[in-house]
């Protein structure tokens, strides 16, 4: 049999059934005349089950229009009338596909139910399988794939790509989603092995898309609405040598929907046993075919709720003593700091008394938890038949996202942040009669910082594919466009408000001035005063890609042992980003980001090759592939990688792989200028043995935890390299069919990262006396500016293992049990900032991303469940496991160790389907209302938001019309 031919034909994938081979209509089937692909189609959407043939010899099998017979809504009787008179069969190649393939010479017929297979056993794409062009049956792929079929996309409930890879074992880190307020931008991204989201690669249908409309380091999963998917391939081994830059930690191929046949209607409405995030989503799918081509266009709107910092216990305050924290409440506060030349003071009921901790703010009483946002999209595909075994195909796909957050009123910290900010002596509101230099107010006449987002993306793919000489042959052209738009308002100008803060002689009607009122209690900033200074922030991204690829695999030949196969390819591709955004000379607006400005562009010409070697028959191969690349701004790069597949027994299979990867400095990395932060850090400084330390100039503001710093690009960054090793094992007992195993072992080793950690730069400052001019202090030792630039300075090393455990059970009396476990455990996360700094193993640890850490990176991560299929019934049972964690914070001048408890959580979803083609669901997320695991050094909302899920129980329900 040539596997190279198989190409798959996807029906309409449902789960409602006694079985994903008992989910006919039982009145029986009516196909339409056409070829066998056609009619293959047909029946798949109508009993709801994945049917990959090799497309072939199938479109070349003449077929009336039949009416067939599906006794008990089973499709085997409906196959075998079908197939008896072709030279194909089938079997069943896991839980929710059927592959038809040549028959055997020594077989006459299929008879009988089919046989089930391990899914991951028989990974049946009917095209190249993620981590390869190579288009053949994988049934023995040298690298470990999860793959997230309709089903399973089902029966978790979830509505968005991110939401569905959040909780996958291998991914960990800092992966953004609307779970992000202070920091986040409206985008998701996903972080496998816990390396950041530039180092995991995102392709749709097998081909890179362009990055977020920032200019950002990774792709937006939330501009790729989840309605339009068909599976989801995550490749857990670097790729570079396939896919070139970024595929370091691994691949995520969201394939959408190519060939659905008929007309679909869904909805999804939940919300959390809190009433809150109330989430509703609507989608339309339809598609038409004939042996000529076929057309299908899908619609989606999705609206997500909104969660409040104060509406959860765990989150309602930035005061976490009680919890066994810190005081996170700030000292700009609506009374006041007012530091004085001999005390410090705030306002009261009855004029200024002194200050003391407890005037600290809780700014969480405003703000967001979970973003509220919105997304729609349209997505259309369409192929045509041409002569000579040629097929024309495009794809096009538009979505909208909008999102709005909201952050506590601006604080302002006279002191530190941008402008000359002193009050004069003799400013009209001063009483004090002497300058004062020190104050931090929290402007809630202002009212909240709103932060919208908003993102247009539209991608747009076609081109030609066809065989020749049984080489099959592809070339596409793609362009892609990515427009993001950000706004954040009820911030202050500083050159304004400086001058507001000046006596007469600078400040006056004359000038048109208006002199501000920091020194009044909540409430003395009128309408004129916030007129005056008030202002607001925007950022306007575009980014773009343009590429084209042609891309050729087939048989090279033949040795003893079997084909030879190859592929290979060239690609054309040029980017480029335009970003700016507001600025006051400058200097970033108090209360917001600057996120400066980048343009740049760059082309990329690359050529690669594949080849699979078989060097015994049925137990042996070499696999090889090797990319080069020539980048137009930094010089070029050439990336192998090898990999063996060894079956000592027919159950046992032996995998080994060795690659080179890299990735190269993203657009911003190399052209930013201009950005300005407050981050949230810790300065050594501010302990009580400040007087010790090398760097310090006694001790420091102790109310701190912002600090500006200033980040920049650099045009002479070079990519971060890695090479990755993997060892697995994969059993599947012949006798025990329906039982599958593997566990691979990975190592990544990473040099020359891209780092910008403004932590790093303030630790070795404070206890080495190093970066003086990066960390910049006053007089009093206070930091003033942080100067933050990329270099290409830092190295990883990340060794772990990934364990499955899946088995399937089918009997009448039962109908179909399946019970399946993955785990990902990190043994060893070495991470180095800089040449000569201390290796520090981060496995088991949470640093906060706000700080500049890689977020939470747990030993151990697993998922298990149980999923029933019966008659018309459908249920599924899941457990999600976060193993504990070590954290780090200073507590009354003393470095605490403290643990983050581990997390569990239990979804429950049951089912049920109409025989007019109608669906209902009913679903509870974290049945048992588990809060997520208080971090005492976590910023937003006491929590890690990347990692856990702060809604608490939350139910939904689902309806969808087939037919």
């Amino acid at each position: 049999m040539k596997l190279r031919h198989w190409a798959s034909l996807t029906g309409l994938l449902a789960v409602l059934s006694e079985s994903t081979l008992a989910g006919c209509p039982k009145e029986g089937v009516e196909l339409p005349a056409g070829n066998l692909s056609r009619a293959l189609i047909s029946l798949g959407r109508q009993c709801r089950v994945s049917l990959v043939v090799e497309a072939e010899s199938a479109a070349h099998i003449p077929v009336p229009a039949q009416q067939l017979s599906t006794p008990d809504g089973s499709i085997t009787p409906a196959l075998n009338a079908l197939l008896s008179s072709t030279p194909l069969t089938f079997t069943h190649t896991g839980t929710n596909a059927v592959a038809v393939l040549t028959r055997p010479e020594e077989e006459e017929s299929t008879e009988g139910d089919l046989v089930p297979l391990p899914a991951e056993e028989v990974t049946v794409t009917g095209r190249s399988l993620t981590g390869s062009h190579l288009r053949y049956l994988k049934l023995d792929s040298y690298a470990p794939i999860d793959v997230l079929a309709q089903p399973e996309l089902e029966i978790t409930g979830a509505q968005t790509v991110a939401e569905l890879l959040k909780y996958l074992p291998a991914v960990s880190g800092n992966s953004t989603s609307t779970s992000v307020t202070n920091g986040g931008n409206g985008t998701a991204t996903v972080t496998l092995r816990g390396l950041p989201a530039s180092n995991t690669l995102v392709l749709i249908n097998g081909r890179r898309i362009v990055s977020n409309g920032f200019g950002g380091e990774a792709a937006d999963l939330n501009t790729i609405p989840l309605s339009a998917v068909d599976r989801i391939e995550v490749l857990k081994d670097g790729a570079s040598a396939v896919y070139g830059s970024d595929a370091i930690a691994g691949v995520v191929n969201i394939l959408l929907r190519q060939d659905f046949e008929g007309f679909s209607v869904s909805t999804y409405y939940g919300q959390s046993s809190r009433d809150d995030q109330q989430t509703e989503s609507y989608n339309l799918t339809w598609g038409t075919g004939s042996e000529q081509g076929h057309l299908m266009l899908s619609l989606a709107q999705y609206r997500q709720g909104e969660i409040l910092s104060r509406d959860r216990n765990l989150s309602a305050s930035a005061d976490n003593r009680e919890w066994g924290g810190t005081d996170l409440r700030s000292s700009a506060s609506p009374q006041a700091y007012i530091a004085l030349t001999d005390k410090v003071v705030t306002n009261s009921e009855n004029g200024y008394r002194t200050w003391n901790p407890e005037d600290l703010y809780n700014f969480r009483e405003f703000t967001s938890a979970l973003v509220p946002s919105e997304r729609q999209s349209l997505y259309v595909a369409g192929k045509r038949a041409l002569e000579d075994n040629v097929e024309f195909h495009t794809e096009a796909m538009v979505v909208r996202t909008r999102s709005e957050a909201k952050l506590a009123p601006t604080p302002i910290f006279t002191r530190f942040d941008n402008g000359d900010l002193t009050i004069a002596a003799n400013q009209v509101y001063n009483p004090f009669e002497e300058d004062v230099t020190d104050v931090r107010k929290r402007v809630v006449e202002l009212g909240p910082r709103l932060q919208s987002n908003g993102t247009d993306t539209w991608r747009f793919n076609t081109g030609f594919k066809g065989l020749i000489n049984n080489w099959q042959w592809e070339l596409v052209a793609t362009t892609h466009y990515t427009q993001a738009h950000e706004t954040l308002n009820n911030l202050i100008d500083p050159h304004r408000l400086s001058a507001g803060l000046k006596g007469p002689d600078v400040c006056s009607a004359s000038s048109g001035c208006v002199p501000v009122n920091l020194l009044g209690p909540s409430g003395s900033i009128d309408a004129a005063q916030l007129d005056f200074i008030r202002a607001e922030n925007e950022v306007d991204g575009a980014s773009r890609m343009t590429s084209l690829t042609y891309i050729a695999d087939g048989p090279l030949g033949q040795n003893s042992a079997g084909d030879i196969l190859a592929a290979a390819g060239v690609e054309v591709r040029r980017e480029s980003i335009d970003l700016t955004s507001t600025e006051a000379d400058g200097l970033s607006l108090i209360g917001g980001v600057a996120s400066g400005a980048a343009t740049g562009e760059r082309l990329i010409g690359e050529a690669f090759a594949e080849i699979s070697l078989p060097l015994a028959k049925d137990s042996l191969w070499l696999d090889g592939a090797v990319r080069y690349s020539d980048y137009s701004d930094f010089g070029n790069t050439a990336n192998p990688k090898i990999a063996f597949r060894w079956r000592p027994w027919p159950s046992v299979l032996v995998r080994a792989s060795y690659a080179t990867g890299f990735k190269a400095p993203t657009l911003v990395d190399m052209n930013q200028r201009g950005s300005q932060s407050q981050e949230y850090l810790f300065d050594p400084c501010t302990n009580s043995n400040a007087d010790q330390l090398p760097g310090c100039r006694g001790r420091a503001d102790q109310a701190r935890i912002q600090y500006l710093t200033e980040f920049g690009g650099n045009p002479a960054l070079q990519p971060e390299t890695s090479d990755n090793r993997a060892l697995g094992l994969v059993w599947t007992p012949g006798d025990f069919t329906g039982f599958h195993a593997s566990l691979d072992i990975f190592e990544i080793r990473q040099n020359d990262v891209i780092d910008t950690s403004p932590q790093y730069l303030i630790n070795q400052n404070a206890y080495n006396g190093f970066f003086s001019e990066r960390v910049q202090r006053d007089a009093k030792g206070d930091i003033t500016r942080i100067i933050a630039t990329r270099l290409n300075i830092g190295a990883r090393e990340v060794t772990g293992m990934d364990t499955s455990l899946r088995y399937q059970h089918q009997s009448k009396s039962l109908g179909l049990i399946r019970w399946s476990m993955n785990s990902s455990h990190i043994y060893r996360y070495l991470n180095q900032l800089a040449p000569g700094s201390p290796i520090e193993d981060l496995a088991g640890t949470f640093i906060d991303a706000a700080s500049g850490g890689t977020g939470s990176l747990p030993d151990w991560k697993a998922n298990t469940g149980v999923y029933w299929q019966k008659g018309r019934w459908e249920g599924g049972y899941t457990v999600h496991f976060v193993s504990a964690m070590d954290e780090s914070f200073t507590l009354n001048d003393k470095p605490v160790n403290r643990s983050i408890d581990s997390w569990t959580t239990h979804d429950l979803q049951v089912a049920y389907a109409v025989p007019a083609g109608m669906r209902f669901a009913i679903g509870i997320d974290n049945m048992l209302d588990q809060s997520p695991p208080f971090a005492a050094s976590a910023f937003n909302d006491n929590f890690d938001g990347r990692t856990y899920d702060l809604t608490g129980r939350y139910w939904y329900t689902t309806f969808s019309f087939n037919m």
